[in-house]
Order: structure tokens, then C-alpha cells, then sequence
């Protein structure tokens, strides 16, 4: 597409100053109109945020206004009198952020040269920008047919899309970020709605928090990670197997404390590893003195011999923090653990016998097997303590060969409590990363995974400080997930909550408004791209735009991201307080009045003891 940058009627200044970091012009008077039209197009360039063109020779250098101002002796005269037409003469700071080679049309990143004072400033065309948006360039890029996204159009010009490769987007991971109602949902919706338009397109799970995305066509696959009983409707219903979990992992989840609790609940997993080992026939003759009821391993005042051998024998796997257990046994075994040690005044005269119960041990460990108790039977964690539906990680591995492109699980249903959304996040995010080391993607198709709210499941740390494990599944995905074909797309709403180290693995930032000053200093921290100057934008940012940052863009750009269709749209809206208070002025206008009661001439003995009302009290 031929571009015109340097259209005598788009002329609206001339370069009087040149410094390294900016470049000053004056502006012509009839810039700062409004409403002025060039072909039936909104003719843009001297305000605050415009793109301009400034003349460089061979060079067409492209800009943005940062400032606009009037010379200190015409301050005044720019108000309006009677009888008076002001003669403003405008000065304009701009930014110059790449360049063009006029005739062959190639951007250029950086700037090859600076202009001349008198040099003349043309306002950009919205094909203008959106060439330069949409035209930049991967290293090495092989001669396949590349995919585009349309994720939006150049401001103040809506049929003027910006076309975006996909590589480039999401070949080195990709974060959005913005405050609560900027649009990262929309962004979002619109991605997958590109991705599943797409010819080309690699396998994608979206992770979505809140359940506010809805299916985009065939090939979608929605699940619920709960039990079938809270699903409604056509929605599927997963669980995680508990036996997934590591033992760093049930120590976060139960939360030990104390110099008691601990030890308690770790000796209580390594006999329910025993006793899970000694299902096998052989083991069992072998160790016949081990006391095994109804799966408790029993100690109280029984022989430790064969315990002791059987722990000896078997240690690396039952220090495994893999090998499974039967975790609705532990509370159990907790109370079995709390014995008297062999020997001493207290237990049996020798070491071949466990002592009697300790009832002040047990004591100290009730608070644990009550929660324990209260966390495997509570019914909103029945996907990971009750085997019911699909197996989640099962459908993980079919999912990589299917014909299916999308799996959508949704964590709405999941309660707040115990920490469960982490935990089960985090066990995702840890099964995706093995099956990637396997080579499970890169023999297939490469899978692009959507993180939602990702503040609440990065730098996160659960259990106390004795028994204190990092949630860092996902952040190992950012270090190394790229390799192995698996890479992720982070949105949310608080930058400041992501480690920084995961940040500067994004390749791509999709900016949406940022108002908060910790958040805009970790972005620009993040990306070197992203200089002051950019990053001054971020707060007056409209609903939905957005300014795209990456090594593969070599200037920031502002566009306006386009809404999918109504029905594709994510629920995120809040309650509309507005119509609800309508809605219930309206029922209590049509509302029946109820008629008063009569009121008897005669006051009763209890009317005239009653407390004067509030406006008759003397003060």
C-alpha cells in the first residue's frame, strides 16, 4: 500500500529547535480547530497525543505531540475580547519515535538522521500509522505464510486496521496489562477471536478466573474445574486427582504450625506411603509384622521391627514427594502417630514396641485434623479429594492430539478459601510444564496458554513460616516454557504484583490505561521501549486503547482495540446501580398502599406512658 507522507495539505508546521530527545516546532494557528475534515476524514496534528511527519530528506521521521503551549508574550492575548481576533503562534514539543525511507516504504527503528531547523511537520495519515504499526519486520523470519491478527484500528479512524503478525505478538510471551476497565478483557476476547479465525493457529488452554469469556465456535471446548452438581447447562465438569499433588503441597494447604504439627502430619504421610506400598502381595508377606486396619497404619503398643526394616528398605520411595497417599487417611494417622517412643519412662522398657497414646501430643495436633477433616470434606474442593467427571490432566494429553483448538477451563465455581484457586492453579501450571519437557507440544502443535488475573497466581508463597513453599509453576513457564513450545499470555490488572523477572521475559506488552505510579514504573522497568515519554500516555488512555510494546515493535503505538461481537463479548461488567435503583423506584411506585389503622378517640393507659417522641424532648 503507497503512502504519502509528506501531503502538502496536511502541512501544519515548521522544526525550530533539534535536541537528541525531542524536536520543537512552530504550529500553525488553525491546528489547534477542531472538526476540520481532509477527504471526509478527521484531520488531526496539532493537539496533545497526534501523530505527525516530519521532513528528513530520505527520511520521513514520525512523531507524537508531548506538549503544546503558547510563547510567554502571547499568554495573554489569547483571550478573546470584543473587537479582538487572536493570532496565536503555537509551539509543539514532539517525540520522535522511528523513521520511514521514503520510496521504498521501509520503517525503520530509531532514527538514522535528524532534521533541519525549517524542516516542514505534516500530520499522519491514519494509513500512515497503520503502516507503520503493521508493517514491522521479524529477524529471520522464514518465507512461510505469516498470520495476522486485527486487533484494532488507528485512533479517530475506524476503517483504518492495524494487521499484526502473530509471531510477533506471542512468539516470546505476551502481557496485558491495565486498571479495571481499560479493556484487558476485551483484548483478550478479541485474541482468541482472531486466533480461532485463523488458518494457522497453535493448541490453546484459557485459564479463565471469573468464567467471563464465552465459546467462539466449533472446536471450543468449555469445562468447569468443580463437581457436576454446581454446573448448569451443556458445561462440563473436571477434577484434578489429589495423588497430582506434591508434598510441599498438602504442607500449604493444611498449614502445620508449631513444633508438634509438623513432625505430626510428616510421619503420619510417610506410613500412608507405606501402607500404599504394601499393596503389593510380595511386600506384605515380607513385612508381616506391620499392623495395616482399614488403611491405618497401627502403632500404639505393636512391634516396630518390620516398620523400621520396610522404612529402611523402601526410603526412596517413601521420601518421595510424589508417591501417593490416601489423603482422606491422614487425620487418621495422625492420632496413630501419636505415640509414646520406644524405651524411655514413659514407653515400653525395650525399642522393639511403640508406646502407649500420648494424649497431650494428640492435643496439641486437633486444631490440624479438624482442618484437615474440614479441607478434604468440604464439597468446594470436591475436584481434587472426590474423583468425579474427567480428569483434567488426562484431557491435558488428549487435548494435544484432538482436532479440538481450544480448552477453556473455568475456576469460578472454585471457593476463595484455603487457598484452593493457587494451589490448583499451580498444579496446572506445573502439569503443562512437564508435559512440555516431554516434548508432548513440540511433537504436535505448539500451545499458547491465556493466564486471566494473573496477579492472583504469580509471586505467590503459601504456608506458614516453618512449612513455606513458592507457587512458581507459571514463572518457570516464563524462563523456559518457550523452548519446549508452550507460552503463555498473562493479563492483569496489577503489574506491581508481577515479579519483575517475569515481566522481562514478555516480548510483547499490550498497555492498556495505567493509573497508578508503581504500576507504570514496573512497565517501563519491564520494557526499555517503553520511555517516559510513552509512558505518559498511559493514564489518559481511553476504554480499549492500548499502545503495543515489544522487541519486535520498534515504536510504541496507540491504537483502539476492537470489540468482538455482543454475544463473544466477556462478562465483566459490575452492577449497573443506576438501573436497579430505577427498578425499585418504579416497583414501589406500583406497589399497593396498605391502609392505616383507625385511630381510637380514646388513648390507652400505654399511649399516654409512652416516651415522648423525639421532637418533643425539652433541651
Amino acid at each position: 500500500m503507497k503512502t504519502t507522507p509528506f501531503d502538502p495539505e496536511r502541512r501544519i508546521g515548521t522544526v525550530t529547535q533539534v535536541l537528541p530527545d525531542a524536536v520543537f516546532a512552530n504550529l500553525e494557528a488553525v491546528t489547534q480547530r477542531t472538526g476540520r475534515l481532509l477527504s471526509g476524514m478527521p484531520l488531526r496534528g496539532g493537539q496533545v497525543g497526534d501523530f505527525v511527519v516530519v521532513d528528513c530528506d530520505s527520511h520521513a521521521l514520525l512523531g507524537r505531540i508531548l506538549e503544546v503551549k503558547l510563547p510567554e508574550r502571547e499568554r495573554l492575548d489569547i483571550e478573546q475580547q470584543l473587537g479582538h481576533t487572536p493570532d496565536p503562534h503555537p509551539l509543539a514539543k514532539l517525540h520522535l519515535l522511528g523513521a520511514l525511507q521514503t520510496g521504498s516504504e521501509k520503517v525503520i527503528s530509531g532514527i538514522p538522521n535528524y532534521p533541519t531547523l525549517g524542516a516542514s511537520v505534516f500530520a499522519a495519515s491514519a494509513a500512515l500509522v497503520s503502516h507503520f504499526a503493521s508493517s514491522f519486520s521479524v529477524q529471520g523470519e522464514s518465507d512461510t505464510q505469516s498470520v495476522t491478527l486485527k486487533l484494532g484500528c488507528v485512533r479517530d479512524s475506524e476503517g483504518t486496521s492495524v494487521e499484526i503478525k502473530a509471531e510477533q505478538v506471542f512468539g516470546r510471551h505476551c502481557a496485558i496489562l491495565g486498571a479495571t476497565g481499560g479493556g484487558k478483557s476485551t483484548t483478550v476476547a478479541r485474541m482468541l477471536q482472531e486466533l480461532t479465525r485463523a488458518q494457522l493457529h497453535p493448541k490453546i488452554i484459557l485459564l479463565d478466573a471469573a468464567g467471563e469469556y464465552q465459546p467462539m465456535g466449533a472446536g471450543w471446548r468449555r469445562v468447569h474445574l468443580c463437581s457436576h452438581a454446581l454446573i448448569s447447562g451443556d458445561d462440563e465438569g473436571v477434577f484434578i486427582p489429589y495423588d497430582q499433588l506434591e508434598e510441599g503441597d498438602f504442607y500449604a494447604l493444611f498449614s502445620p504450625s508449631g513444633r508438634t504439627q509438623g513432625p505430626k502430619m510428616r510421619e503420619a504421610i510417610r506410613s500412608l506411603r507405606l501402607v500404599n506400598l504394601l499393596k503389593s502381595p510380595a511386600l506384605r508377606r515380607e513385612y508381616t509384622g506391620i499392623q495395616v486396619v482399614d488403611g491405618i497404619l497401627k502403632k500404639a503398643t505393636f512391634s516396630n521391627t518390620d516398620f523400621r526394616r520396610a522404612v529402611s528398605a523402601l526410603s526412596s520411595e517413601i521420601e518421595s514427594p510424589t508417591t501417593p497417599f490416601e489423603v482422606k487417611k491422614l487425620a487418621a494417622q495422625i492420632y496413630e502417630e501419636c505415640v509414646y517412643e520406644p524405651g524411655g519412662d514413659r514407653g515400653r522398657p525395650d525399642d522393639t514396641r511403640w508406646g502407649n497414646y500420648d494424649g497431650a501430643s494428640y492435643g496439641n495436633c486437633l486444631y490440624l485434623v479438624t482442618r484437615i477433616n474440614g479441607i478434604v470434606h468440604s464439597p468446594e474442593l470436591r475436584p481434587l479429594f472426590e474423583a468425579g467427571g474427567t480428569n483434567l490432566f488426562q484431557s491435558f494429553e488428549a487435548f494435544s492430539e484432538s482436532s479440538e483448538r481450544v480448552l477453556h477451563i473455568c475456576l469460578d465455581k472454585l471457593p476463595s478459601d484455603f487457598q484452593a484457586r493457587e494451589i490448583l492453579m499451580n498444579l496446572i501450571g506445573r502439569k503443562l510444564l512437564k508435559l512440555a519437557r516431554s516434548g508432548e507440544f513440540a511433537s504436535h502443535c505448539p500451545l499458547l496458554v491465556f493466564l486471566d488475573e494473573a496477579h492472583n497466581f504469580l509471586n505467590k508463597h503459601v504456608g506458614e513460616e516453618e512449612f513455606r513453599f513458592p507457587l512458581d509453576a507459571f514463572e518457570k513457564i516464563a524462563k523456559e516454557g518457550r523452548k519446549f513450545w508452550l507460552n503463555l499470555v498473562l493479563a492483569t490488572q496489577q503489574p506491581r504484583d508481577i515479579p519483575p523477572g517475569i515481566l522481562s521475559q514478555m516480548g510483547t506488552l499490550i498497555v492498556h490505561r495505567l493509573i497508578n505510579d508503581a504500576d507504570r514504573k514496573v512497565v517501563e522497568t519491564a520494557c526499555g521501549q517503553l520511555d517516559a515519554a510513552a509512558a505518559r500516555f498511559l493514564p489518559s488512555l481511553a476504554p480499549g486503547e492500548a499502545a503495543i510494546i515489544g522487541v519486535d515493535f520498534p515504536i510504541p503505538l496507540t491504537i483502539q482495540i476492537e470489540q468482538p461481537p455482543m454475544e463473544l463479548r466477556p462478562n465483566s461488567e459490575g452492577p449497573k446501580f443506576s438501573m436497579w435503583l430505577q427498578q425499585r423506584a418504579a416497583r414501589q411506585r406500583t406497589a399497593p398502599r396498605v391502609a392505616s389503622p383507625p385511630v381510637h378517640p380514646i388513648a390507652s393507659p400505654a399511649a399516654e406512658e409512652a416516651e415522648p417522641e423525639e421532637d418533643d424532648i425539652p433541651f
